[in-house]
């Protein structure tokens, strides 16, 4: 039992997510024309910004990171060690080296990039109309105007400035004159310096100092501003960072695909072929400056070693000399042979060491691992110094003299040899990495991708309605449900009407009758209505007098959409019916009936028309209209007059149903006085439009105003809601 319970209650929460899931797809469909607005917003906006977007072009190159033919292999394996004896992070290493600010600060000093001087463009429209009629009509430079802008063709193109140390930035103004000249301006517009074309101008600013300009070309019509800034250097070596992606294409292969996006492709080539340039030459210049500090080494160890060895020799010789030992045995001199051996390891690896503590520490991976090299050599020398003394004295001793002859003077040999071979070799260094292919952009342009842009706009702008159409739909908590208004404030819902399509449309119908129950009787609606019209009969049959009173809390509710066609129903049963327009301020109930305005309810409270003269038939059978007539200025102190009491007492004898149509009862005063001469009193309520707490005031108002509320009008539930299941409750299908 309990497991069935269990059931039914997850059956009843999944039914309740469905549910909601249905009301927020309701929603959103409910505001299309939100949807359709912003999506034609995202399309304009996106249209105007791709419009606006300046073109972007990519210019490509090829890279080859490897080892240099001109670079000794020690030289390459201690780089190989240092990269972490890895050739793949060497070349990743290589290529963070490229985008350092290092090596793009040196492609931004060649190309003077912290100056740039672009024309000065007329607001927001300015420049992409120059830059449409730029690449569509070549010939001639536009005129200035509007205060001197640029509009197509102009362009400057500013090699070099020189400002003092201490300033970091700048802007200036240049102002195109006849004769290949311009005119140099600060912001505030004092005049810096004037000067020509493909000569070096210089002039002092004020704040600022000295101040030098080359200006390698100009073409505009005299009077044209461009704008000249100096920006700081990290600001202009970020800039091309930001620009510039190195990928190693195919992975592992040591070959980089280097690409930098620009204004145009000979920009993108030329500050390309700029970072290439200054990688390699810096480069070089490090492998030159490694080379540069072996040779220095070496060439201090030579002198020693060549003392070493001389003397080495000469003690060899006193000996032999002295004892007239000449020549060892065959056992001593395979002795020899492998002590002479190992020494000489020993000693390049020392040397070796030295070198290496030129540009590491003693922690430096390459300088242990020389260090273990170098001990496990001494080892073995330790192992066979013990065989010596095996030997007799005389030979021992004369094999530790040819010993140190030998082991000396081949590492002098070698050290010279290498000496000489490093001088060739730093004439000749190339660098370890060298280009494949130099920078070439295809002409093409890479952005704005104006169609990406569109799709974006359209999407953002129906993603940011649908957020909106949501968003009001939970902030605005509006009353969509009929047992609400019976649940919280305790009113009878006497009918549920549902959305009329054709009656939204009826406004565009003058000059005719425009009532729903006469046009479409057997509309849905008008069947809700019928069903209202009945109960409203039972109710009278328990009232004192003839008259209904309809009101809304606010305006748009659909009160007067209710009491007219009400009206109609109850005419067509028989009843002698009148229609009282009592919205003294707003009333516009005689549009439906395609009457005149007046003279109507308020000619008659001032006694300036009579009850027969304001009366007009309707066009319904049995059923009068008295509209509102002229607006007065008063229309409280007009319902409270005697004339009001009067015009009732006269209408009961007249007719068996008089309705009025009031104003809202949140609004204005009016309604009350009304509605506290009535049998009824009716409150409708619009769904997804009228809110709980609109419901909550109006009821409080009539309860403390003490007058008859007999219940709610339920108006506007949406048919086609129900046919996709997005209401939150079933209702009767009237069509049938």
């Amino acid at each position: 039992m309990a497991a069935a319970e269990d059931r039914r209650d997850s059956k009843s929460a999944d039914d309740e997510k469905e549910i909601d899931l249905r009301e927020y797809i309701g929603i959103v469909l409910d505001g299309w024309p939100w949807i359709l607005g912003f999506a034609i917003l995202g399309l304009l906006l996106a249209t105007y910004f791709a419009w606006k977007a300046p073109p972007v072009y990519q210019a490509t190159s090829l890279m080859r990171v490897e080892q240099s033919q001109n670079m000794a292999p020690q030289a390459f394996m201690e780089q190989q060690v240092a990269a972490g004896g890895s050739g793949i992070k060497a070349v990743s290493a290589e290529a963070t080296v490229i985008r350092s600010r290092s090596v793009v600060g040196d492609a931004v000093d060649d190309l003077h990039l912290r100056v740039r001087a672009a024309p000065a463009y007329f607001p927001v429209i300015g420049e992409p109309i120059a830059r449409f009629i730029t690449a569509n009509f070549k010939n001639g430079v536009n005129v200035p105007f509007l205060g001197d802008y640029a509009w197509g063709n102009e362009s400057v193109n500013v090699t070099r400035m020189e400002l003092p140390d201490a300033v970091n930035s700048a802007s200036f103004q240049l102002v195109a004159n006849e004769d290949n000249r311009f005119t140099l301006l600060t912001r505030s517009g004092e005049q810096v310096l004037q000067g020509a074309v493909g000569t070096t101008a210089s002039g002092r600013a004020p704040g600022i100092g000295p101040v030098k300009i080359f200006v390698e070309g100009l073409r505009a019509n005299p009077g044209t501003h461009f704008n000249v800034r100096y920006v700081p250097r990290p600001a202009a070596i970020g800039s091309l960072q930001s620009k510039l992606t190195i990928i190693e294409q195919p992975p592992a292969s040591g070959l980089l695909n280097l690409t930098l996006k620009g204004s145009s492709p000979a920009e993108a080539e030329r500050q390309l072929d700029s970072v290439m340039t200054a990688y390699i030459q810096q480069n070089v210049e490090k492998q030159s400056e490694q080379a540069q500090r072996r040779l220095d080494f070496l060439k201090q160890q030579l002198p020693e070693l060549k003392e070493e060895r001389d003397l080495a020799e000469n003690k060899l010789r006193d000996y032999q000399t002295e004892s007239g030992t000449l020549d060892l045995s065959a056992e001593a001199n395979s002795v020899f042979q492998r002590l002479t051996n190992i020494d000489q390891q020993i000693a390049q690896t020392e040397l070796q060491r030295q070198e290496l503590l030129q540009e590491f520490t003693q922690q430096a991976p390459q300088v242990q691992a020389a260090n273990e090299k170098r001990a496990s050599l001494v080892r073995q020398r330790n192992e066979l110094q013990e065989q010596l003394k095996t030997l007799p004295k005389a030979e021992s001793q004369l094999l530790q003299l040819r010993r140190e002859v030998e082991v000396n003077n081949q590492l002098y040999t070698q050290l010279l040899n290498t000496s000489q071979g490093l001088e060739i070799t730093k004439a000749g260094i190339t660098g370890v990495s060298h280009i494949v292919d130099s920078a070439y952009a295809s002409g093409g342009k890479i952005a704005p991708k104006r169609g990406l842009w569109l799709m974006i706009g359209i999407i953002g702008g129906i993603v940011a309605a649908i957020l909106l159409v949501l968003t009001r739909a939970l902030l605005r908590v509006t009353v969509d449900d009929p047992n609400e208004i019976e649940s919280q404030y305790g009113l009878p819902v006497y009918a549920t009407v549902p959305f009329s399509s054709w009656e939204t449309g009826s406004a565009n119908r003058k000059g005719q009758l425009n009532l729903l129950a006469i046009n479409r009787p057997d509309d849905p609606t008008i069947e809700s209505i019928r069903s209202l019209r009945t109960s409203l009969q039972f109710a009278m049959i328990e009232g004192d007098t003839k008259f209904i009173a309809i009101t809304g809390p606010t305006p748009g509710c659909g009160k007067s959409f209710i009491a007219a066609n009400t009206a109609a129903l109850i005419a067509q049963t028989g009843a002698r019916v009148l229609l009282v327009d009592a919205d003294l301020r707003r009333g516009q109930l005689f549009r439906a009936f395609g009457v005149q305005q007046g003279p109507g309810f308020s000619e008659v409270l001032s006694g300036d028309s009579t009850l027969d003269q304001a009366v007009q038939a309707s066009g319904v059978d049995n059923l009068d209209l008295l509209t509102t007539g002229k607006r007065p200025p008063n229309p409280a102190e007009l319902l409270i007059s005697r004339r009001f009491n009067e015009m009732k007492t006269s209408l009961e004898s007249r007719y068996d149903y008089v309705l009025y149509d009031l104003p809202p009862i949140l609004n204005v005063t009016d309604a009350s006085i009304v509605a506290n001469n009535v049998a009824a009193t009716f409150l409708v309520v619009r769904s997804e439009h009228s809110t709980g707490h609109e419901v909550d005031q109006a009821v409080r108002r009539m309860h403390r105003d003490d007058l008859k509320l007999t219940g709610a009008i339920f108006n506007g539930l949406r048919v086609d809601r129900r046919r996709y299941g997005y209401s939150k409750y079933g209702y009767y299908a009237y069509r049938y």
